[in-house]
């Protein structure tokens, strides 16, 4: 099984070129990592970067990052904004997720730490999730940290979308295309952290959420780490 849904990486793909950004970094990421990795340093993996804003704040916090992503247009993104920091471009590395990818490219026990943002929900199947956490374990160190969320049953993919069957939905992507794409969001934070099986120690387990001009936002959010 691919890593990957290529339908939407291609969608995404379409987003970036159309000219797709963020300016700051995840909220609730800025926050866990001061307090989960301690800022100590080390060798981050940030999977699925997107616009790259994470990555770029992990760098500024003095981590050595490698980035993974499917997305070419947002390599592209990411490599142009690296290009004007050159100081920190020094400590990053990108790297190319292939749609036909059934494990990561990286070497068992490489890091440290890993971040995963806004991933898991567009892989639409359990299995395919799974067979990510795992690939994460594999490449984590002993006692490596990972901060990773979920969107859950009060986001806009859950409230706006089409209920398919076992906490999967179909979402529009705003306006950007007529067909969906399928998400997964776990309904219970049990069911969420049923995905960290043997070989994990689940440190935390929360959620984060929203409501207001219009938007809906549900994260379950897990701090775990490798036993």
């Amino acid at each position: 099984m691919s890593l990957v849904v290529s339908k939407n990486v291609e969608k995404y793909d379409d987003i970036y070129k159309k000219g797709h950004d963020k300016s700051y970094p995840n909220l609730d990421l800025v926050r866990l990592e001061g307090w989960y990795f301690k800022g100590d340093g080390g060798k981050v993996l940030d999977y699925g970067f997107g616009t790259g804003n994470n990555l770029i704040h992990m760098l500024r916090r003095g981590y050595s990052v490698t980035g993974a992503e499917a997305s070419i247009e947002a390599v592209r993104l990411l490599e142009r904004k690296l290009a004007a920091m050159p100081d920190l471009k020094s400590r990053a590395t990108l790297v190319r997720i292939e749609t036909k990818d059934e494990l990561l490219p990286m070497k068992d026990e490489s890091f440290d730490f890993i971040v995963c943002m806004s991933v898991l929900s567009l892989l639409e199947t359990k299995d395919r999730i799974q067979t990510l956490v795992t690939e994460f374990q594999r490449v984590l160190k002993p006692g490596g940290k990972m901060i990773i969320d979920v969107n859950g049953p009060g986001s806009d993919f859950a409230l706006k979308g089409k209920f398919v069957s076992d906490d999967l939905y179909e979402y529009i992507l705003r306006d950007h295309h007529a067909d969906g794409i399928l998400c997964y969001c776990p309904q219970s934070k049990e069911s969420f952290g049923r995905l960290f099986g043997t070989g994990w120690v689940v440190d935390d387990l929360g959620m984060v959420a929203f409501d207001y001009a219009g938007m809906h936002e549900f994260e379950w959010l897990a701090c775990v780490r490798k036993a």
